[in-house]
């Protein structure tokens, strides 16, 4: 049987984008490229239940639950990273400041999702700056918010590369765009 991909996917703060980029690298894998994919809510938001209801109707339905051609699992634990018969396990670890999963370091594929918002560039830097003390980058770091001339003078001045994630107003939408943005990113 072969090996699954884990992808791991973090905020460095609340509010950034995590989550409905989570959702559209999902469907990107699921709708798009017709691989079967998981994302895994590690995190205790509850976003993945609204969705739940919002899409399906009900909530509280058993684990995991369909939307199109991708699942979804909320309120994920270690023990369900070994479902079995998937391509591949996305796994939304909600903001780091609700402390470091070590689980997110031993995936295949990281992301950490920031943002170029004066309110919330700071965090994004601190954990790029402390992380990057502590080991070799194995992490891609992206960001949808905040100005381009913002993400410029960031990259410059701390040496933080981050690529820009293609807005999308619907996080189920696979544009053009968006998906020669995954290809390029995986």
């Amino acid at each position: 049987e072969k090996r699954c991909r884990m992808i791991g996917i973090a905020g460095s703060n609340t509010g950034v984008g995590c989550t409905h980029f989570s959702i559209m690298l999902t469907n990107y894998l699921a709708g798009y490229l017709r691989r079967k994919a998981i994302l895994l809510e590690f995190n205790e938001s509850g976003d993945l239940e609204k969705l739940e209801y919002v899409c399906t109707g009900q909530m509280g339905q058993k684990n995991p639950y369909r939307v199109l051609d991708a699942d979804y699992y909320k309120y994920a634990g270690p023990e369900e990273v070994l479902q079995r018969g998937y391509d591949d396990i996305l796994i939304d670890f909600g903001s780091v400041k609700d402390g470091a999963n070590e689980l997110y370091w031993r995936c295949d594929k990281k992301f950490l999702v920031g943002s170029f918002t004066e309110w919330q560039q700071e965090s994004f830097r601190e954990f790029e700056m402390e992380q990057r003390a502590k080991q070799k980058k194995s992490w891609q770091s992206l960001a949808v918010f905040g100005s381009e001339e913002t993400r410029r003078e960031f990259s410059r001045r701390f040496r933080i590369n981050a690529e820009r994630i293609p807005f999308s107003a619907d996080a189920f939408s696979v544009t053009k765009e968006c998906g020669e943005f995954f290809q390029r990113i995986l």
